[in-house]
């Protein structure tokens, strides 16, 4: 007898167990109510050497005609803005140090085969913001059109340029950009043209 009442509190005990797990989990899955907390951390910048870097605005730049005459068709329109970020200090730059971004131009082509050659495009290079007396804008660059001299932006020409000696301790940020001028000869064909602006970083 004792046997079997031993036997029968051992199962009760176990269904107990059972059933009180299953509460358990019910409860887990579905909860009274619900409460969040936010998480909040603040990461600092690291301390190191500084860096030299180039960025430019999104976007593509869009000429539109501007100024056309009997002998010649005229188009313009704005670089996108480029950005220099110079974070080093004096002890990272070597003495006379300094860097220029240089721009140069592809051929605009259309899809009908149609070319339009780099030499006609012409630009004017101006600063948007920067230190005046560490930064440098390049010259006027005429299309071949546009002057006897005129050669394009065939080959590298100077966007903008800083003296490295000059950045002011904790670094600088400039940023530049460039009027475009398209003058062609009035008997270029129609279409839509395209060309691609290189714009390099040297030190």
């Amino acid at each position: 007898m004792k046997n079997t009442t031993r036997a029968g509190i051992a199962i009760l005990a176990a269904a107990l167990m059972t059933t009180g797990g299953a509460a358990i989990a019910a409860v887990a899955a579905d909860p009274v109510g619900d409460s969040q907390i936010g998480v909040d951390v603040e990461v600092t910048q690291l301390e190191g050497p500084g860096t030299l870097a180039l960025t430019v605005a999104p976007g593509r730049a869009t000429l539109s005609e501007q100024g056309s005459t009997g002998d010649a068709r005229q188009f313009t329109g704005v670089l996108p803005q480029v950005t220099v970020t110079d974070t080093r200090d004096p002890e990272q730059t070597a003495d006379g140090a300094r860097w220029s971004v240089l721009g140069s131009a592809s051929d605009f082509t259309s899809a009908d085969g149609s070319v339009i050659e780099a030499k006609y495009l012409g630009w004017s290079p101006r600063l948007v913001s920067g230190e005046d007396d560490a930064i440098s804008v390049g010259g006027d660059v005429d299309g071949a059109l546009q002057g006897d001299a005129g050669r394009g932006l065939k080959d590298q020409e100077l966007l903008y340029l800083s003296d490295a000696e000059a950045v002011p301790e904790g670094g600088i940020s400039s940023t530049a950009t460039a009027d475009l001028t398209l003058r062609v000869p009035a008997t270029v064909s129609s279409g839509q043209y395209s060309s691609t602006i290189t714009l390099s970083l040297f030190e």
